[in-house]
């Protein structure tokens, strides 16, 4: 097993993603932060959103969660 294959494990990106939006909470910022947003936190909300935990965790910060992941296959009608 190398490095990259322990990075993709979906706890360690819960992690990095849950570390990332707590960084950020009281306006951190981190190395990808520009002055028009930081695209790193954006993931981060996102890749919460996937989880129970993570969009629990949101909420308590008071950060918009986008909408669950549907699992319903096929197109919206």
């Amino acid at each position: 097993m190398t490095g990259t294959d322990d990075s993709d494990r979906p706890v360690d990106r819960f992690t990095s993603a849950r570390n990332t939006v707590l960084q950020h909470r009281h306006g951190g910022t981190c190395f990808h932060c520009l002055d028009g947003g930081c695209g790193q936190h954006a993931w981060a909300i996102e890749e919460l959103a996937r989880h129970p935990g993570g969009r629990q965790l949101l909420q308590q910060l008071g950060l918009s969660t986008p909408p669950a992941p549907s699992t319903e296959e096929g197109q919206p009608r």
